[in-house]
């Protein structure tokens, strides 16, 4: 039987970079020890009892019949109100709409903005879904990478060499998953510009903002003139401990959310109300989640530094602010998806190889800070002593 080639476009390195962690999931759900470090989610901790309490007690008063498509009207004026608080950004209900996620917001917009013959412009490395994701209207994408030398700091000037009379949109994650990396507000300053005077869309993936110290967050979204162009994306998975609840947003032009909507109607047809309600509880809390997010992730970090310290064979980059660090093993003879493997199969921790992140992160490893400092500390060790072996047998 045939297939369509979206198939094929969904397809891929994006895709397969997950079969370590699945394979982990599986041997954790048969009752081995594992230690998963292959996701962006604390393995420690839950959503917060009164966001569970606001969905079970919507529950209880009935509310799971169909709701608006585009998103319940309280919750999109409490995201306005969220929007407006972290980015300057006058905007109000109708510049919003809601999603099972950012990931289905992206995508979304991918089939909203981009069509066969357009360029998007990604910063490399990406999150792994992002080819797939915006390549599967048809559009081509236009890598441009960033070193760890740099810091894998988004270069608006590079970006903005990669402009053709193609490009539909430019994507920009800050911080990004894998690296950290944050866009300087003279960056985005520059690539605001450009998207003015092309007419091209300014896609702004901030979904681990929340995860920054407020003096370290930047936007593109209250410049003068982002109205125009500037799409941010965001959800709660990060900030709220709510990954599994599905739902996130984009905030942007009242004639894109209008088309949204369309396309929402024949997609979704509008998420459960006891979710949304959940949502509104975690919109109008206080930082108290992203808070103690924050604090535990420094802890964290602190420790992966001083085990990785002086490590065999690889270079460590943890940014401030990210759930993440990358691990370099280019100078030892396996590659990162062979570490991986034999990580688990021998040391049972289970990381991310980094091939579905762009070709320039093909010798590189994700490890997440999702477990708490004692069992961070130990799988580190775990990995240190997984390198060493490696540059034994090769000597």
């Amino acid at each position: 039987m045939k297939f369509s080639s979206l198939t094929e476009r969904v397809s891929g390195d994006g895709i397969d970079a997950w079969a370590v962690h699945y394979a982990a999931l599986a041997r954790r759900d048969a009752g081995e020890e594992v230690i998963v470090m292959s996701v962006g989610q604390e393995n420690d901790e839950v959503t917060p009892p009164h966001i569970v309490e606001a969905a079970t007690a919507s529950l209880r008063a009935g509310r799971h019949h169909y709701t608006p498509v585009n998103g319940n009207l309280d919750l999109r004026r409490a995201l306005a109100r969220h929007h407006r608080a972290r980015t300057g950004q006058v905007v109000d209900e109708n510049h919003c709409a809601i999603f099972a996620g950012a990931q289905n917001a992206l995508f979304a917009l991918a089939q909203c903005l981009l069509e066969h013959g357009d360029e998007v412009i990604l910063s490399e490395p990406y999150y792994t879904t992002y080819p797939a994701t915006f390549s599967n209207s048809g559009a081509a994408l236009v890598c441009v990478p960033a070193s760890f030398e740099s810091g894998f700091q988004i270069d608006a000037a590079a970006i903005s060499a990669a402009v053709t009379e193609r490009t539909r949109a430019i994507v920009i994650n800050s911080p990004s998953n894998p690296a950290g990396a944050i866009c300087a507000q003279k960056d985005y300053e520059k690539l605001l510009e450009i998207c003015l005077q092309k007419n091209i869309w300014l896609i702004c993936d901030d979904v681990y903002c929340e995860l920054l110290h407020p003096h370290e967050r930047t936007t593109a979204a209250a410049l003068p003139g982002a109205e125009r162009v500037c799409i941010t994306v965001s959800s709660l998975s990060k900030s709220h401990r709510m990954t599994g609840w599905r739902l996130g947003w984009a905030v942007g032009p009242h004639e894109l959310t209008r088309r949204l909507y369309d396309l929402a109607m024949c997609m979704s047809y509008g998420l459960p109300a006891f979710i949304q309600d959940a949502a509104l509880a975690a919109l109008e809390d206080d930082d108290a989640t992203a808070h103690d997010i924050r604090a535990k992730l420094d802890r964290r970090r602190e420790v992966l530094r001083g085990e990785f310290s002086g490590a065999p064979g690889m270079r460590v980059w943890c940014a401030p602010g990210c759930m993440f660090a990358l691990l370099d093993i280019s100078a030892l003879p396996v590659s990162a998806k062979q570490f991986a493997e034999e990580l688990l199969a021998r040391h049972d921790v289970a990381i991310l190889p980094c091939d579905g992140f762009g070709a320039s992160c093909a010798n590189f490893l994700r490890v997440s800070l999702s477990v708490d400092a004692p069992q961070l500390g130990e799988a580190c060790r775990r990995i240190v002593a997984h390198a060493r072996s490696l540059q034994r047998a090769a000597a």
